[in-house]
């Protein structure tokens, strides 16, 4: 990746930091006069952002990502669109303030990891590959609105538990509105998933020529089960609807975290 690239990824970074430290501001002085800049902000950013994918994927003379440097930028990409997406189609203003810290963390951290190219591969890998990486990152960018609709869902439930509604710079969305859109969120980023557990295993036998699993493989299918348990519950039992449901996808949402990083790997 060119310094031109970095520059240009740089500059993405800068601007969601900008969103986020608006959306910092707007909450400690639960003020909504600047709630309509934090997603303009964003936006920009993710001009820049599209623009140094494009500006990579040029100097590889490739479209698919295949570095983690690269993974990694293309999973904060499509979690910023479907966050934006989410933002403007249900108005969930506060959900700046819990998932721009968490994009402008793993940008920072994704500039820092060494850009060591990809391996020469044949074309059949590459296309097996792109059957595994697409949807990890597309499930990962929904499961983002997920963990964030959950931690809303929780910290709304305790103040009306309390007595005591919170409000931050806005009054937080009613318990149904958080839990419309989790379930939405969970819904499609689940079935990503259910991709990216299938095409793992064939990943390991068919490019290492071993059929066992990686412990990031097994993050994975862990992710996998918490959410079908979750999806099973609320489609049939109705038991968990809530809380509970709350915490497995924020755990399940961690797993499939540490297994993009490539933990354990």
């Amino acid at each position: 990746m060119s310094l031109v690239s970095s520059w240009i990824f740089g500059c993405a970074v800068f601007l969601y930091a900008a969103a986020m430290i608006v959306s910092i501001w707007a909450l400690a002085r639960r003020s909504s006069r600047a709630v309509p800049w934090i997603p303009r902000i964003t936006a920009v950013g993710l001009v820049f952002h599209f623009a140094g994918l494009v500006r990579a994927a040029l100097e590889r003379s490739a479209i698919l990502a295949l570095s983690l440097r690269e993974i990694l930028f293309l999973l904060a990409f499509a979690a910023i669109s479907v966050y934006l997406l989410a933002h403007f189609k249900f108005r969930l203003e506060v959900m700046g303030v819990i998932i721009l810290p968490l994009i402008v963390a793993l940008m920072g951290v994704t500039l820092l990891v060494p850009d060591e190219g990809s391996e020469a591969a044949q074309a059949w890998q590459v296309s097996l590959r792109a059957v595994h990486v697409i949807p990890a990152v597309l499930g990962a960018a929904f499961l983002f609105v997920t963990f964030t609709t959950s931690v809303i869902y929780l910290i709304q439930e305790r103040g009306l538990k309390e007595h005591k509604p919170l409000r931050f710079f806005i009054s937080l969305p009613s318990l149904e509105r958080c839990d419309r859109l989790n379930y939405l969120s969970l819904g499609w980023g689940f079935s990503f998933l259910t991709l990216v557990v299938v095409s793992g295993a064939l990943t390991n036998k068919y490019t290492h020529g071993d059929s066992s699993w990686v412990l990031r493989e097994w993050y994975s299918l862990m992710a996998w089960l918490l959410f079908a348990v979750v999806i099973y519950d609320r489609v049939f039992a109705g038991r968990w609807r809530g809380r509970l449901s709350s915490y497995l996808s924020i755990i399940g949402f961690v797993a499939i975290i540490l297994r993009m990083v490539g933990i354990g790997t």
